[in-house]
């Protein structure tokens, strides 16, 4: 229990990172079905999820999102059953890059496609999340 305590951010973080998985995965086999999820709370998804930036090559961005939430649900389970700093610094660099992949998505869809998707926003709303409580374990560490 006191491992839990001690690592209340990373458990938070795993939490989020499954929520953001589940998200991503669900776009992601969208995708491949060819199918635009329902937007009820933005009219942007059909525009944003088919537009130019919605894959690098053939890979669907919600693919990437999937693996990379997947990426973080492992180092969060790995800090919190098996701690190392390697994992806790693996945990602050894809909090941090998922962040600032985040931030330019909602640039791109501001200010090149001109639509917005909730799906998309949702992704990057949980990705500001974790790096928020990434710094909040940073800043605990530092303290100790």
């Amino acid at each position: 229990m006191m491992n839990l305590i001690k690592n209340k951010f990373v458990l938070y973080s795993l939490i989020l990172s499954f929520l953001g998985f589940l998200l991503a995965t669900y776009l992601t086999i969208l995708h491949y079905k060819n199918v635009i999820p329902p937007c009820t709370v933005t009219s942007g998804c059909e525009t944003v999820l088919t537009s130019q930036y919605a894959q690098i090559g053939p890979i669907p961005l919600a693919l990437l999102g999937s693996l990379f939430y997947l990426s973080l649900v492992i180092v969060c389970l790995l800090i919190m059953t098996n701690y190392k700093k390697l994992y806790l610094n693996a945990f602050y660099l894809l909090a941090v890059t998922g962040f600032i992949v985040s931030v330019a998505l909602i640039l791109i869809q501001q200010f090149l496609i001109h639509a917005f998707c909730q799906y998309c926003i949702l992704s990057e709303v949980i990705s500001t999340g974790i790096v928020i409580l990434a710094a909040l374990k940073y800043k605990e560490s530092k303290k100790a």
